[in-house]
């Protein structure tokens, strides 16, 4: 009898660590790489936003600017899968943010399963953050200040990403959470909002978690919060 292999989350380290601030950790992208080509994340200080596509890793800068990382680097937080798209969709109808979540809220079979996302295409317009290296132990909620936002316009790139369920909350980040690359490279962030133009929206279900919990005296000695969502929704506005 043959197993079918499941599609798989990698979580690094669970979120409400990163929440907490523990921004540095000893995992490099290169054993990250080993769990998937697809995925998200930040690297060691939170310094910026981190794309994984096509078995590349991107660093995303606090001034909106990207190039390609080195596998050596480290990260307290990331989240990746090997991308097989199950279910795609084209779409030329405009959507913002919220309508593109409602659009593949139809897509899909179940709220209470993880889902991995591409948008790919052109849009008119992408708002997105990224955040500037932290030097200091500090909770997220007080580093969203620092953030910086910028705006993108008449783009063409990808959305990279995953829907994760609520209940989930204290392991990776709830609901939908994207990063746009342009096709170019040159631009990207943490996504805020969107509205699109052509795109091709593709998802993938996950129907299995793998998380490593670290070892570092700043994780066993923390106290970690269960429910990180209103800590999160604070960073992301």
């Amino acid at each position: 009898m043959v197993t079918k292999k499941l599609n798989s989350l990698y979580v690094s380290a669970p979120v409400n660590a990163l929440v907490t601030g523990i921004l540095r950790e000893d995992k490099t992208l290169k054993q990250v790489l080993e769990h998937g080509n697809f995925g998200l994340g930040t690297f060691n200080d939170l310094d910026g936003e981190m794309v994984l596509l096509g078995g590349v890793f991107y660093h995303l800068h606090a001034n909106g600017t990207t190039h390609i990382a080195d596998v050596n680097m480290k990260t307290p937080y990331a989240c990746v899968t090997h991308f097989k798209p199950e279910v795609s969709l084209i779409c030329n109808d405009e959507l913002t943010f919220d309508r593109l979540k409602i659009k593949i809220d139809e897509m899909v079979l179940s709220k209470n399963l993880i889902y991995a996302i591409r948008v790919a295409g052109t849009f008119k317009s992408i708002k997105a953050r990224s955040v500037p290296k932290q030097e200091a132990y500090r909770p997220l909620v007080d580093v969203a200040g620092d953030q910086k936002e910028f705006l993108f316009e008449d783009i063409e790139g990808t959305l990279v990403g995953f829907y994760t369920p609520d209940f989930m909350g204290s392991v990776t980040v709830p609901g939908y959470h994207l990063h746009f690359i342009s096709n170019d490279r040159e631009n990207g962030g943490h996504l805020l909002s969107c509205v699109s133009g052509d795109v091709e929206i593709s998802v993938q279900y996950i129907d299995q978690l793998m998380l490593d919990l670290p070892h570092s005296v700043e994780y066993l000695t923390a106290s970690l919060n269960n429910d990180v969502r209103e800590d999160l929704d604070k960073a992301e506005h």
